[in-house]
């Protein structure tokens, strides 16, 4: 009797057994089970994060000149309105989600249907600087014509900073299951306003995925180079730094355009509407 209670409780385990496979395929999508990730799932955007709190911005929307009275430091509190000058700097982190590794084999601008058009006119504003994680920095001139993502620093041979993910050097990043990797992305443009995403092309599995990474909320990142003639401003807002001042200090942009010299600002800068017509 002892071998037929014995074939009775193999039989009760394997049943068990299944009930609870079918159960976790009843629980768990396909997606959700890490050796079942779709190609297009394989990464994870994790952060996609602005870092960058001083140096010059443009505020669309600033009629009466009294943006600055908002400003309680140095730094420059975010707003819809207000795009980065000449420079934008972006933290990306990334997250591998497959059983296999992801090899991240290139990061490429892609710009909205409007491409770049001529800089953002309004109010700028300076705030100039005084002076945990392994990062990636990589650099890419925005309005150029074919923008790539390069080394962050030239040669020592001073050569021009060469492409990260393509040419003659060209890397690859991989990702294990649930390892990460940051990238800092600094954009520059220095004729144009110029709105992009970017585009991750990566293979896992034996095939090849993308995915397109957004500002928060969906949105394009964006960037403005400097007008050529900076009296064309409606305003400009000077930190604190600039000058040593005591707080933010306000001058139209023809005002602006006749302080800003190559050797710097001339000082003081009257806590008025420099400039203005008398």
């Amino acid at each position: 009797m002892s071998w037929v209670a014995g074939v009775v409780l193999a039989a009760a385990a394997v049943t068990f057994q299944d009930t609870l496979v079918d159960t976790a395929k009843t629980v768990l999508s396909l997606d959700s089970l890490p050796d079942r990730i779709s190609p297009q799932n394989a990464i994870q955007v994790v952060e996609v994060r602005n870092v960058r709190d001083l140096g010059e911005f443009l505020s669309r929307h600033d009629p009466d000149g009294q943006l600055a009275a908002s400003f309680r430091t140095g730094a420059v509190q975010r707003s819809a309105d207000v795009v980065d000058v000449g420079r934008s700097e972006w933290m990306i982190t990334l997250r591998g989600r497959a059983s296999q590794q992801v090899r991240i084999t290139d990061i490429v601008p892609e710009f909205e249907a409007e491409g770049c058009t001529a800089p953002l006119p309004g109010s700028l504003i300076v705030a100039h600087p005084q002076g945990g994680e392994d990062v990636i920095t990589l650099d890419t001139v925005i309005d150029s014509p074919a923008p790539k993502l390069t080394v962050s620093a030239p040669g020592a041979d001073g050569k021009p900073a060469q492409p990260f993910f393509t040419g003659a050097e060209a890397k690859v990043i991989t990702l294990d299951r649930n390892e990460s990797v940051a990238f800092l992305i600094t954009a520059t443009a220095s004729r144009s306003y110029c709105q992009w995403r970017y585009r991750v092309h990566y293979q896992v599995n034996g095939g090849t995925a993308e995915t397109v990474i957004s500002r928060p909320g969906g949105k394009p990142f964006e960037l403005t180079a400097r007008l050529p003639d900076v009296s064309g401003y409606q305003y400009v807002h000077l930190s604190p730094v600039n000058c040593d001042s005591q707080g933010w200090r306000t001058v139209t942009g023809a005002g602006y355009a006749g302080i800003n010299t190559p050797g710097g600002l001339k000082c003081p800068i009257k806590p008025v509407l420099y400039g203005e017509p008398s």
